[in-house]
């Protein structure tokens, strides 16, 4: 089955005159017979994959010398699957397959070869081995480090960089021996005869997930032992195992610590995700895998520790891996609790590197990247910060994750800016910017100098929009409620000679159609954000971020997008509008389909949080100039608040509402009628629910034609009120018609317009 993996892969790349692209296992299977006649093991291995959406030459790695191949069953030249140079450092060259393949089509690589020590840099705790002790008895283990590159499954199957999950099913044989062996792995193993079994990996795993060892079962000694998890109430069984050789380890004292470890785990982080059984081999090193670790006694909790912070949501890519292992030592080893403030006059700490091609975990992941934790703690507050990654965790579980992610969910969470400042410098190792950075949205089509203070139209930026899928459109559209949405952002670079290194777009949504907002109240904490790196001077760049199904508002909630740009050495002013400051942007556009004679409602706020005093403004609407007849309405309970208007009565419905029910209100906003039926009251409490307006006796107040017409309301100090605007298209308007209206506040005063909303109307047949 496809999944979402290519999104997290690196882009293609020409190697050697080749253009590499990447692809997407789907399933490993292998064949390998361990011979103890003649001290040898070969393999036969085949990897079936979906190229992207490129077409090319496929990227994968094996460690392994190859003797035969072939692809889509047809013999390929081992030449044709060389090692090439990617620059992502030494030993960390990958394989391409010297074929242009078509993009999203499926493909089978078979590989044949004779298995010994993986062709890859030393490194790790626990090396990996293959070996012949005498009786024949096998020595075989994995080995795998996030320390060294190449140093995963690809030491010894064809696999992929660690953003692509896939099953695998090996069958391994133990022949021409007496002696009787034994796995020890976190497969799920049947028995096919005496030193032969059939291995399978779930779907989910990576080329990190998989814990292998054969040993003779002389050589070692099992014990287990089962706990009751408090949250996810499974039982799950602690297999532990030790050499036989190792007199220190008490095989009961750990389970009993490894079942307190995995209670607490679930208390402290969430439910464990990796099926009933936790396997631990006590040998030396210490290295995690799904649900399973080899370890000592002294490494055992940590690697505990990582089937939720490494294997129950997993690094994306190697420069990722430093996340894991930080936030391990901080919270599992350290105790979680030191708080240290940061020096940002402190050398920038680079511990994710932007290159994609590699292959090993940053160094200073357990020392820098404690202190990194350390300041977030004193940055956002303790208890916050590990109540944020337990939420963190439990929405992202099962999930690949890019260091951005986390960057955007501290970001969203506390609202508090620095948390930019601090990826920026002490986990991306970027210095400060040489001069101020200039970054900015559009207010308006019209808007091309990007200025602050701007004087046109600003609450329907183009720079800003929401789509339904993660499909890269650029059309906004609006928000599907029950699932999740997808918001984009282009942000520009207003300097001629200063590049940005990384910025972030924080995104929230006020769930009213607000004719103004200001930040940073309005903006933060925000709903998602979405990260940026390396933006040219006088580039535009555009970014997005998943708006989670569970934060998208319900039907009949009119969601104003408002985005705020944020990068390390500029962050937007405080208490200034969107229209002051050109790092704001603000989407306050509802699209809807009408039929003819159709009207639309739609509750909006207005407010004066912008002066010390009492206020007049004139809410203007602007119509489209073929349509200056165009009813529009306000709806509000006390007119006399209002002047300017050409007319006012009683509101009622002028006809029947289509669909009136709950269940069947717009995503965008308000609440579509159609003139079906005559003229009406508003007296059905259902009717009256759809609009929001449940006991509420309203009058309507009439703009007066004309492309161009206002009422005007004096607003006290720090107040706001609730109104409603309605629009009627006419019975004749012609279909495939599409009208646009502004609704704005301007200040009678200064005749500034301090805040707007949009309406498209799309004319349909009925």
């Amino acid at each position: 089955m496809a999944t979402d993996n290519l999104k997290l892969a690196p882009p293609p790349k020409t190697v050697n005159g080749l253009v590499a692209v990447p692809m997407d296992i789907q399933h490993l299977q292998a064949t390998v017979i361990f011979d103890g006649a003649a001290s040898t093991a070969t393999a036969t291995a085949a990897i079936t994959f979906i190229t992207g959406v490129q077409d090319g030459c496929p990227v994968f790695d094996l460690r392994q010398t190859i003797s035969t191949a072939l692809l889509d069953g047809v013999a390929i030249a081992i030449a044709d699957l060389a090692v090439h140079d990617f620059g992502g450092g030494p030993d960390a060259q990958m394989r391409i397959i010297n074929r242009v393949l078509p993009a999203g089509t499926t493909h089978t690589l078979q590989v044949n070869y004779a298995i010994g020590l993986p062709q890859a840099a030393a490194g790790g705790g626990y090396p990996p081995a293959i070996a012949w002790l005498p009786g024949p008895r096998l020595k075989f283990n994995f080995g795998f480090t996030d320390l060294a590159p190449a140093r995963y499954l690809e030491s010894w199957f064809p696999a992929n960089l660690i953003y692509d999950q896939f099953d695998i099913e090996l069958d391994l044989q133990v022949s021409n021996t007496a002696i009787q062996h034994a796995v020890i792995t976190n497969a799920t193993v049947t028995s096919l005869g005496t030193n032969h079994w059939k291995l399978n990996f779930p779907a989910r795993c990576t080329a990190l997930s998989t814990l292998l060892e054969i040993r003779a079962a002389d050589t070692l000694q099992h014990q287990s032992g089962t706990v009751l998890l408090p949250v996810s109430g499974q039982t799950v069984t602690v297999d532990a195992w030790k050499l036989v050789t190792d007199t220190a380890t008490d095989l009961t004292v750990q389970i009993n610590l490894i079942k307190n470890f995995l209670v607490n785990n679930e208390n402290n982080i969430g439910a464990y995700l990796h099926g009933t059984r936790f396997t631990v081999f006590f040998n030396m090193g210490g290295m995690e895998y799904e649900g399973a670790a080899t370890a000592t006694t002294g490494t055992v909790k940590h690697e505990t520790f990582h089937s939720w912070w490494a294997r129950g949501i997993k690094p994306a890519s190697q420069p990722d891996g430093w996340w894991d292992e930080a936030w391990t030592t901080y919270f599992n080893d350290m105790g979680g609790t030191t708080s240290t403030p940061f020096d940002f006059t402190a050398s920038p700490v680079q511990l994710c590197t932007q290159n994609q091609w590699s292959r090993i975990t940053a160094g200073g992941a357990y020392t820098d990247g404690n202190r990194f934790w350390e300041g977030m703690s004193s940055l956002i507050g303790n208890t916050n910060l590990k109540a944020y990654m337990k939420d963190f965790y439990n929405s992202y579980k099962n999930k690949l994750i890019k260091t951005n992610y986390i960057e955007e969910y501290l970001l969203c969470r506390s609202g508090n800016v620095q948390v930019v400042d601090a990826f920026h410098r002490f986990v991306y190792g970027f210095s400060n910017p040489s001069a101020t950075p200039d970054l900015w949205m559009k207010d308006d089509t019209t808007d091309i100098a990007g200025n602050d203070n701007w004087a046109g139209k600003f609450w329907n930026s183009p720079d800003i929009w929401i789509r339904n899928n993660d499909d890269d459109g650029t059309t906004h559209q609006n928000a599907e409620y029950g699932q999740d949405n997808w918001i984009y952002a282009r942000v520009r670079n207003k300097s001629a000679t200063v590049a940005v290194k990384h910025f972030v777009v924080a995104f929230n949504v006020k769930q009213f159609a607000g004719t103004q907002f200001n930040y940073p109240a309005d903006f933060l904490p925000g709903i998602a954000a979405a990260s940026g790196f390396d933006l040219a001077a006088g580039s535009s760049m555009i970014v997005k971020a998943r708006w989670p199904k569970n934060l998208v508002p319900a039907a009949g909630t009119h969601a104003c997008l408002i985005a705020a740009v944020i990068t390390r050495g500029e962050h937007p002013a405080t208490n200034k509008f969107v229209w002051e400051s050109n790092n704001l942007a603000q989407k306050n556009l509802t699209i809807v389909d009408l039929s003819p004679n159709g009207f639309i409602i739609i509750p909006f706020v207005i407010s004066n949080y912008a002066y010390s005093q009492k206020r007049t403004f004139s809410l203007e609407v602007f119509r489209p100039l073929k349509y200056t007849a165009v009813p529009v309405t306000l709806l509000h309970p006390k007119p006399v608040l209002f002047s300017g208007f050409e007319k006012v009565q009683p509101f009622i419905i002028t006809g029947h509402v289509k669909n009136a029910n709950k269940d069947d209100l717009l995503d965008c906003s308000g609440y579509i009628g159609e003139q079906l039926k005559p003229a009406v009251a508003i007296t059905d409490s259902t009717i009256k629910e759809a609009y929001h307006l449940v006991n509420t006796p309203l009058q309507e107040m009439y703009f007066k034609p004309g492309s161009a017409a206002a009422i005007a309301i004096a607003v006290k100090e720090n107040d706001q009120l609730l109104l409603h605007v309605k629009v009627q298209v006419p019975a004749d308007i012609k279909i495939g018609e599409k009208l646009e209206f502004d609704l704005v506040q301007r200040d009678s005063k200064t005749k500034k317009i301090t805040g707007g909303i949009a309406l498209q109307v799309n004319i349909i047949k009925q």
